[in-house]
């Protein structure tokens, strides 16, 4: 029986999240929509006010501070809706902006790790690189590579209390099939009733402060999809977090249909 494509997989989860991201930009774009309107109410007023010669000072001071209000309203919704889009715009990795090719691991690593590394030293926290040569991949590169720096992302805004936090992207070989890729932090650790759902799209601890829910549930879309392997999350309150990537070395579509349904823990 040939190997399911995974296409309809990722289009199934493509549509939710699809959904997903339009209920949450309603929110910010109706607010945005509303006090843009009320302004332009507002301006028109105190317009033909200003050319009748009519307009008293405390009209025009009523004015400037509902402006103010409106404005500052409209820039933070705005900000909000654009931190979604953002995030939605990793989900476009498809087969036609995905390039498949064979790699080596270490060195997809060391080049994925060098675009965050700067971000890593500014916020006062260290990445450390444990991957072996020789782990070769005929795979997508670029995907891997959101999904690592998700991690990091998601580290920097979640993990750490203060500078002086570490972080380590290591990886072994299972078998002559499959590798394992494990990112770890020793932060502060994922509250229990948190880590059920830190896959879910939109859950956050820190909307509005940089968080828009989104990051680590592309990396679960991409992982499960794309990739063809699974991930998962342990964490201990205080002890940090640990994101255990479970990868074919050869990418699904192109493994034989005999290997079809094997997929180790």
């Amino acid at each position: 029986m040939p190997r399911p494509s995974w296409r309809p997989r990722k289009l199934a989860s493509l549509g939710s999240l699809v959904a997903g991201v339009a209920h949450e930009l309603n929110t910010p774009i109706g607010n945005s929509l509303l006090m843009a309107s009320t302004l332009q109410e507002k301006t028109c007023h105190v317009k033909a006010a200003f050319e009748a010669a009519t307009l008293r000072r405390s009209e025009l001071a009523g004015y400037i501070g509902a402006a103010e209000e409106a404005s500052a309203l409209i820039v933070r919704s705005l900000h909000g809706a654009a931190e979604l889009v953002g995030s939605f715009r990793q989900v476009s990795v498809d087969q036609a902006s995905a390039a498949r090719r064979r790699f080596d691991l270490a060195q997809a690593s060391g080049e994925i790790t060098a675009t965050v590394m700067n971000k890593v030293r500014l916020g006062g926290h260290s990445l450390v690189l444990a991957v072996p040569e020789g782990i070769v991949m005929d795979s997508y590169p670029g995907p891997l590579g959101q999904v690592i720096i998700n991690f990091v992302n998601n580290a920097l805004l979640h993990a750490f209390d203060e500078p002086g936090g570490s972080m380590r992207l290591s990886a072994d070989p299972i078998d002559e099939a499959w590798v394992r890729i494990v990112f770890e932090d020793d932060g502060r650790g994922i509250a229990p009733a948190h880590l059920a759902r830190v896959f879910d799209p939109f859950f956050t601890t820190r909307m509005g402060q940089g968080g828009t829910g989104l990051g680590l549930n592309i990396a679960h879309t991409i992982a499960t999809t794309l990739l063809g392997g699974s991930i998962r999350v342990e964490s201990t309150l205080g002890e940090g977090t640990r994101f255990i990537l479970t990868l074919p070395l050869v990418a699904a579509e192109a493994r034989p249909v005999e290997e079809e349904g094997r997929l180790p823990a």
